[in-house]
């Protein structure tokens, strides 16, 4: 594999999401100053009969249209340099080694012909749950105009390093954050006088407002210019940062959490936002 050292890395097919994912991806490459390599997986046919050599050529001059097509349309976006490879081995130990050598590795939501693992529940499942850096899985954007970073927090290093990966990416592009801490509450709220059970949520809103200010607080100083925003809604968390993510550029979570965000580890919540964020979703290690 040769993946240029701080890359980019895009896994790419012939799919529309595919196509989404490049166009963020090149654009990302552009915003960083960092080159761009483009990965197209070519797996081994899991048949009886081994293909012709026919088949062969005809697969890998399919898998190289892919590959030219992508590439052109990279240059189209970016400047940077761009380099693309296509690996005779299943896509997710692809990208997941890949990611050793990458800056972030970036995917469509979905995909299907040579990357047919592209598909939210396995490949990107597996990728963002074993990379060794930050994935980004690109989603269509239910609000376009939105320049909004949302990003998850719970107070765990996950979430710290979420919140630096947003900041970072907000200050780049003269972007708001939102910081969001969600929970599970059971308690009953209620309108008029004012009962137990509403004095619990009113202390709990209290109480992760404070935790937000704490953790947000060395990232702010570090980054003055980012105008954030605190939430801590009595919401779960999968629920509130979907929600969130209808008017966002991005939503961005640590790969595990604890806390409010006890669930924020692949499988749950991440797992929720993967399927239905309503635009890019970036998971930090």
């Amino acid at each position: 594999m040769n993946v240029p050292s701080g890359a980019i890395v895009a896994g790419i097919d012939a799919s529309a999401d595919s196509d989404r994912g490049l166009a963020w991806a090149a654009a990302e490459a552009e915003a960083r100053g960092a080159p761009l390599h483009l990965l197209h997986a070519l797996p081994p046919l899991r048949t009886e009969v081994p293909p012709t050599a026919d088949e062969e050529r005809i697969m890998r001059d399919h898998a190289q249209g892919v590959v030219t097509a992508a590439r052109n349309q990279a240059r189209r976006i970016t400047s940077a340099p761009v380099t693309a490879e296509v690996v005779d081995e299943p896509a997710a130990p692809a990208l997941i080694a890949a990611s050793r050598h990458a800056e972030l590795v970036v995917l469509g939501a979905r995909g299907h012909s040579a990357m047919s693992g592209l598909l939210l529940g396995s490949v990107s499942q597996q990728v963002c749950a074993h990379a060794h850096g930050p994935v980004v899985v690109v989603r269509e954007a239910a609000d376009p105009n939105s320049r909004r970073v949302v990003v998850g927090v719970d107070g765990s290093p996950g979430s710290d390093r979420a919140i630096g990966y947003a900041m970072q990416a907000a200050a780049r592009d003269g972007a708001p954050v939102t910081a969001i801490y969600g929970w599970h509450d059971h308690s009953p709220l209620t309108t008029g006088t004012a009962s137990p059970g509403w004095d619990r949520t009113a202390e709990r809103i209290a109480a992760g407002d404070r935790m937000l200010e704490n953790a947000l607080a060395a990232w702010t100083t570090k980054y003055p210019e980012v105008t954030v925003v605190r939430e801590a809604i009595p919401v779960p968390p999968a629920r509130t940062l979907a929600g969130a993510s209808e008017h966002a550029a991005m939503v961005v979570v640590g790969a595990r959490g604890h806390g409010g965000f006890a669930e924020l580890r692949l499988g749950s919540v991440s797992r929720a936002l993967l399927h239905h964020a309503r635009c890019p979703v970036a998971v930090i290690r």
